[in-house]
């Protein structure tokens, strides 16, 4: 451990002090702050992206070593069989190609601002990396890994990955709709998971956003708040960087492998993301030639699938293995869906193409898109960086400092001539294909409303703004109806409210159905025996804290009710293909038995005493001890952990966490990964206008991806806490809280 403690320090590049670089014009200054924060003084955007670069490749190496390994299908060169299905997966999607293609076709124009951003950006993430080649980050030096260039195309595989993630969680629904019909018959089937109509699904990559106008907040200026919702890693997604210089001042959130500020704030205006939950994916059924199994029906011909050889190296394995991917008109041919890190085998007849609205190669689109909103400084300046946005769409809630907030749809959605992308769509014939994707008209747009306040939790209350239907299937509803509440609740609002609402655990989905379930509960002969459980539920004030016992009861009854009902219908190896995506919506089930209380309470009897056995075989026998954090726990994982008990030291956690997919506080947990937490607040972010140093946050991990660095998990049990850091902006207040001046000097 001594070793591995020494190569790691070795490592740490210096905080303070000065380095001579090719790639930049002029002297660049960055300012550390005690939170790990650079700030960063540049005489040019160009050398402002550079250093950007820079600071990624030297804090965030292996993170997007990995990254661009993930979705490159080569994460099997260095773990072998382990990751071998998932770099199939990923081979087959072709994420990676696409970013081949995106950036052969800004190699074709190097006149370009967006060929330049990219290209200095690359530059700078390369002289990072050859100052580690000297003394790598620990993961290169026992995997014996060298370090490798840095390419525009990998940047692009970044943008893909994280476009993918926000993007896939709809099209396993088609998948699990499928099985239900063949299982039960259409009709039964639409009565557990209704077809072409308004479908709850619980979703893990959710988030909150929402701004006030002036005269709802206490400063007199508006109030903005985001906290995304994605996988909790190690080290975090997002890297917090301050850029500065005569083109921009913009500080928040950056992805390690891209320039640009994704979440955050400039000079003029404050911005946060959140998931449309929009379909963007669709799979077809493809008829598949008997005679000719590289052959499929399209217009009533037979046409070759166009075959795509992927040469997969394995650790230890002297020869690669050989993966064919075939493609269709309507995309690749697809055999897997992915949850949880999980890989989940289709198990249907036939061959299935996935079709996706970011399988266009305009990546670099939404470089410039991004960049124009970190310039922007008023709302019409804004919109026009979102016009180029063409990823999965995303809610941006604005606000500026003249006052004014707004609320706007940026992305592409799928204008179909067929269906509605509830179900598993005929792949015959080009009339089953998309009519084109949305225009930026065609978007949600709100400007300075009456209410005085914009807001979002993912959940679309208009589902088809402008006759453009986002998607049959959406988040549950309950953390937007707990947002929307909260900002009706007062007449202005502080900072201090807003850290209330982000840390809330109140859970509606619980208010709604507790009662419910306990109403027919108590009408069933239950012994004695339960009469404390029933008690302390009916007592519960519906926050799910780490602390609830109540909350813990609740949520293991919840899942063992729908076990109950389900189970018998499709079986249970099909029901673990639900248990990430949880399609069944319990209270919908419960009025299905309206005609059949006895057998809903024989259920919801039986259901209970399971949770029971439950909780006293995996807790206790002492039932005080049931607290929602002894089971749901967050513990931020180093892959080598996976593999070398010893490399524990490299974890931060685990923590008790409160909370679920449906509180705001989002504590999205794995039910068969011990019921850990996955998904939560990958930031947090708050902004008073009036003063942009007043702007607070939160990250869940550190700003150093590593091992044993001041700042590798400094923040993460602030954020366990619910406590914020400050984003300093100004030189003054960055100064007052400095760390080091590190200068890098043209050589």
């Amino acid at each position: 451990m001594e070793d591995l403690l020494n190569i790691a320090k070795h490592a740490f590049p210096p905080v303070s002090g000065s380095e001579k670089v090719k790639g930049i014009q002029k002297e660049v200054e960055i300012l550390w702050d005690n939170w790990g924060i650079p700030h960063v003084y540049a005489k040019s955007l160009d050398d402002a992206y550079f250093a950007q670069g820079y600071l990624h490749s030297r804090h965030r190496l292996w993170q997007m070593e990995t990254f661009r390994r993930l979705i490159s299908g080569e994460l099997s060169e260095l773990t072998g069989d382990a990751t071998l299905l998932s770099d199939k997966y990923y081979r087959t999607i072709g994420l990676h190609r696409l970013a081949k293609k995106c950036a052969s076709i800004l190699d074709k124009n190097k006149e370009s601002e967006e060929y330049r951003w990219l290209n200095t950006y690359v530059d700078g993430v390369n002289v990072g990396i050859k100052e580690a080649e000297i003394n790598p980050p620990i993961e290169f030096s026992v995997l014996k890994v060298k370090p490798r260039e840095w390419l525009i195309e990998d940047s692009f595989k970044i943008i893909s990955m994280i476009e993918w993630n926000l993007s896939s969680w709809n099209f396993p629904l088609e998948v699990i709709r499928e099985h239900l019909i063949i299982k039960l018959g259409l009709a039964k089937a639409k009565r557990f998971i209704p077809f072409f109509s308004e479908t709850y699904v619980k979703g893990s990559m959710g988030s909150n956003a929402w701004a006030v106008s002036p005269h709802k907040s206490e400063s007199g200026a508006v109030l903005l708040a985001n906290d995304p919702h994605l996988a909790l890693t190690n080290p975090a997604i997002w890297f917090l960087v301050h850029l500065n210089c005569p083109e921009l001042n913009v500080i928040g959130t950056s992805l390690p492998g891209l320039p640009m500020i994704v979440i955050g704030h400039n000079d003029n205006i404050a911005w946060g993301l959140t998931n449309v939950t929009a379909d963007t994916i669709d799979l077809y059924e493809l008829e598949v030639n008997p005679e000719n199994q590289n052959q499929y029906k399209y217009n009533g011909e037979w046409i070759d699938f166009e075959v795509i050889e992927e040469l997969i190296k394995v650790q230890n394995k002297s020869e690669r293995i050989v993966h064919k991917v075939l493609r269709s008109k309507f995309g690749p041919v697809m055999k897997y869906f992915d949850k949880n890190q999980r890989y989940y085998k289709f198990n249907l007849p036939g061959k299935y193409a996935l079709q996706w609205s970011s399988f266009k190669p305009e990546l670099q689109n939404n470089i410039t898109g991004f960049i124009k909103i970190n310039k922007a400084f008023d709302w019409e300046s804004f919109r026009d960086g979102i016009n180029n946005i063409t990823i999965n769409p995303q809610n941006f809630i604005y606000g500026d400092v003249k006052g004014n907030i707004g609320h706007q749809h940026g992305g592409r959605i799928p204008i179909r001539n067929f269906g509605d992308g509830a179900t598993i769509t005929p792949g015959t014939d080009e009339k089953f294909n998309w009519k084109s994707l949305s225009s930026f008209d065609q978007l949600f747009s709100l400007y300075n409303p009456k209410e005085g306040f914009v807001y979002t939790a993912n959940f679309n209350e208009d589902k088809a703004p402008n006759g453009l239907l986002i998607a049959q299937d959406r988040i549950e509803p309950y953390r937007q109806i707990r947002l929307k509440k909260l900002m009706q609740s007062k007449e202005k609002f502080s900072i201090e409210d807003f850290k209330k609402f982000q840390l809330d655990r109140y859970t509606e989905e619980a208010a709604e159905l507790l009662p419910i379930m306990l109403k027919h509960l108590k009408s069933t002969k239950i012994s004695e025996e339960y009469s404390d459980f029933i008690s302390i539920l009916e007592e519960w004030d519906y926050y799910l804290t780490k602390n609830s016992i109540a909350g813990t009861i609740f949520k293991i009854w919840h899942h063992e009710t729908l076990d109950f009902i389900i189970t018998p219908l499709v079986g249970e190896e099909i029901l673990k293909l639900f248990y990430g995506s949880r399609p069944f919506n319990l209270k919908q089930i419960i009025d299905l038995y309206s005609e059949n209380l006895k057998e809903l309470e024989e259920i919801l009897l039986n259901s209970f005493k399971k949770t029971i056995n439950f909780l006293t075989d995996k807790l206790s026998t002492d039932y005080k001890k049931w607290q929602w954090g002894n089971l749901h726990k967050l513990t931020l994982t180093h892959p080598f952990s996976l593999v070398n008990k010893d490399a524990k030291v490299l974890n931060a956690g685990p923590f008790k966490i409160g909370g679920d997919a449906n509180t705001l506080n989002n504590g999205y947990y794995d039910r068969l990964s011990n019921y850990d937490v996955v998904v939560g607040p990958s930031y947090r972010q708050i902004h008073d206008l009036s003063d942009w140093d007043k702007s607070i946050g939160a990250l869940p991990g550190g700003q150093s991806g590593l091992p044993f660095h001041k700042h590798y998990k400094d923040l993460i049990k602030l954020w366990v806490k619910g406590i914020y850091i400050p984003y300093l902006f100004t030189r003054k207040a960055i100064s007052d809280n400095l760390e080091g001046i590190f200068k890098l000097i043209p050589k």
